[in-house]
């Protein structure tokens, strides 16, 4: 390798060493912050230990490192989502569950911020459609005797019975325990595809 290649290849490693360091200290704040909207540039490079300048030379907005953070910490919650077999609904739903209580409140402040931060909200756009096909994956062997109308009608109502709101509802508004809130899930999603409780 030649002398100029070498350097270059340096350069480049260096770079995207940066980029990482960057992007890791954005996700510390935007899992620690209460509004991510209000992280600053300011924010991130004293995180990073590195000045702004430097940010915006490898990003060139706080939007840009937003949006890198954003797309990393949506790899690093699916990475933890433990994966489960179909018709499984049990096994399915404390997944469920133990994902919620590991990012549920960062979820629901996200959420409360996203017409404010447009990657943000594309981001969030691109996780209801995973959680959907996460339903439609799980449940399908409960629905394939329905209609296609009728299958659609039921994922949405599975997905109101599984949502990161009604989490919130029960283990923060209701404060109800994580053995409560798994029978109230269990519950209702048994109701939705009308199958018999193992313990009806």
């Amino acid at each position: 390798m030649r002398p100029n290649e070498r350097t270059a290849r340096k350069r480049a490693q260096q770079s995207e060493a940066t980029a990482g360091k960057i992007i890791t200290a954005t996700v510390r704040l935007a899992r620690s912050v209460r509004r991510v909207s209000a992280v600053t540039l300011e924010d991130i490079a004293r995180e990073a230990g590195l000045t702004v300048r430097t940010i915006l030379r490898r990003f060139g907005s706080r939007d840009g490192v937003l949006e890198s953070a954003f797309v990393q910490l949506r790899q690093d919650i699916d990475a933890a989502r433990p994966a489960t077999p179909p018709g499984g609904i049990e096994a399915a739903l404390s997944a469920l569950l133990e994902h919620y209580e590991a990012i549920g409140d960062l979820n629901i402040r996200a959420l409360e911020e996203e017409d404010q931060l447009p990657s943000l909200q594309a981001l969030l756009e691109i996780a209801r459609g995973v959680h959907r096909g996460w339903l439609r994956h799980i449940f399908g062997p409960h629905l394939a005797v329905l209609s296609p109308a009728e299958r659609e009608q039921r994922i949405t109502a599975l997905y109101a019975a599984t949502d990161v709101y009604l989490w919130k509802l029960l283990r923060r508004d209701l404060q109800l325990s994580r053995k409560e809130t798994a029978a109230t899930f269990l519950r209702l999603v048994h109701g939705v595809l009308e199958t018999r409780r193992e313990d009806a």
